[in-house]
């Protein structure tokens, strides 16, 4: 045992030693550079009975099963009468049960295996998503797919879920960011189902029939796209779930048209009058769609100019030389099939609204008037570049991210070509699509505070306001009834 442990002993002091010879300190040391290639989508998109169809990849490092489900529907397709439709069958796809099955009975039978069982709709989409033990796969696929095809909207549930959203139209305005947001939007877009807001009244007209319609307009296999992951053999997994869905009809898909025609508001200062103590502010104009071919390029120069966190230019004048906020940047909103929004923000003391727009817009000018510097495009392009592998962090959010792909239209190989397109943008198309996209003379100024001391201003920056362009008021709107507040 001692000769053992000796022999043991001096294999450790030569192996350390022979480390200290080959790496004196830690800037020594030298790693294989690391390398990650997407995977290709052609690999895992299944197509199932029905023209159902999806994305699955086998994962049998862990014993679970995850599944969810796209459907091309969203609250954008909700009629102007109908509004809040959307938020009303996101509560209740699942509370309201399905033909054969109480929703209580499915959530507590979902609780039971120890999974989980959503839904919820955006804009254009809605996802039901499924999570269980791999050893309910069976139990869990009949569930999923019963809430999926089958759902009974019951008026108990029903009558809880739009009491509810009532409940939160009343205190809709207490929050001065989301008055923000949903005003800037109503600025720029006008009135344009982008901006269309549920009432009180459009809640309480609501009623199961409609939830049926519209599940029945929109909910069949060919617009739906699945994606799957998990402790499962591919073969099985494809023929319970054509088996679940044999007996699911197809219908033509009617999507409504919109209009891409949106207000030119005039450049100046829109005052949202709220008695607080700072002022929540947006300055911008409309943005690009992320299908433009500038879209790499734009995503370089807004993380220079305000995306990047502490690195960025707004953050760094605002926040770190000035001290006038925790909370500033720049965005470039993206919306599937229109032209988002461009906007700076910032949320300051009431005293210094003034002068926190006067320095974000100087940014605006200067990303349009200075080329960027070499250790700022080095910075940004290492962000995408480095964070490009987030997508596929797990089998389930490779898979939804393809089906993504093939529900938005965007090209299969749009991963693949991801980083070569970021690589590929330079100082001067840094400075090219500011000039293209950033508009400082066409700015709105979307302001909620307190008018009489943002509008004094102070030390750094005395007011008034209109010194930024022409104050137009901006009364609240009653969430309720949507009239203007008197």
């Amino acid at each position: 045992m001692k000769k053992t442990l000796t022999i043991l002993f001096t294999i450790g002091l030569l192996l350390v030693s022979l480390g200290v010879a080959q790496v004196q300190k830690p800037s020594d040391l030298k790693f294989p550079s690391l390398k990650y290639e997407p995977p290709d989508p052609k690999e895992f998109r299944t197509e199932f009975a029905n023209g159902l169809r999806g994305y699955i990849q086998e994962d049998q490092t862990l014993p679970l099963f995850n599944i969810s489900a796209i459907v091309h529907f969203g609250s954008l397709y909700v009629p102007k009468d109908k509004l809040g439709l959307d938020s009303v069958m996101s509560d209740t796809l699942i509370k309201g049960g399905t033909k054969t099955r109480e929703g209580s009975d499915i959530e507590d039978r979902i609780n039971f295996i120890g999974g989980s069982l959503n839904f919820r709709v955006g804009d254009q989409t809605s996802t039901l998503s499924l999570s269980v033990l791999s050893e309910d796969i069976d139990e869990g696929l009949e569930l999923f797919f019963d809430v999926l095809m089958n759902p009974e909207f019951r008026e108990a549930p029903l009558d809880i879920a739009k009491a509810s959203l009532i409940q939160r139209l009343r205190q809709a305005n207490d929050q001065p960011n989301g008055v923000l947001s949903r005003e800037y939007e109503r600025l720029l877009y006008g009135d344009h189902p982008l901006t269309w807001q549920p009432t009180q009244a459009t809640y309480e007209g609501i009623t199961g029939a409609d939830l049926k319609a519209v599940h029945a307009q929109y909910f069949f296999p060919k617009n739906v796209i699945l994606a799957a992951s998990g402790d499962f053999k591919k073969a099985d997994l494809k023929a319970k779930i054509n088996k679940a869905v044999s007996g699911w009809k197809n219908k033509k898909l009617d999507v409504p048209s919109f209009s891409k025609k949106f207000p030119q508001p005039e450049p100046g200062v829109y005052f949202i009058q709220m008695k607080i103590n700072q002022g929540y502010i947006s300055l911008g104009h409309l943005g690009l769609e992320d299908t433009s071919p500038d879209y790499f390029a734009v995503q370089v120069m807004n993380f220079i100019l305000g995306g990047g966190s502490f690195t960025s230019r707004i953050t760094t004048k605002v926040r770190s030389d000035e001290g006038l906020s925790y909370n500033q940047g720049s965005r470039f909103r993206y919306i599937w099939g229109f032209p988002g929004t461009f906007s700076g923000y910032v949320q300051t003391k009431s005293s210094t609204v003034g002068y926190a727009i006067s320095l974000i817009l100087d940014e605006f000018n200067r990303i349009r008037r200075e080329p960027v510097s070499d250790d700022e495009m080095e910075t940004a392009i290492n962000y995408y570049l480095e964070s490009f592998s987030n997508s596929f962090e797990s089998p389930q959010s490779t898979m939804s991210t393809f089906a993504d792909l093939e529900m938005t239209g965007k090209p299969m190989d749009y991963y693949k070509t991801y980083r070569d397109k970021i690589k590929a943008v330079t100082r001067a198309k840094v400075q090219e699509v500011a000039n293209k996209y950033i508009h400082p003379d066409k700015a709105v100024i979307m302001i909620v505070g307190d008018f009489e001391p943002c509008n004094t201003g102070g030390d750094e920056w005395p007011g008034p306001l209109d010194k930024l362009g022409k104050v137009h008021t901006i009364k609240l709107r009653n969430p309720l009834t949507g009239e203007e507040l008197k």
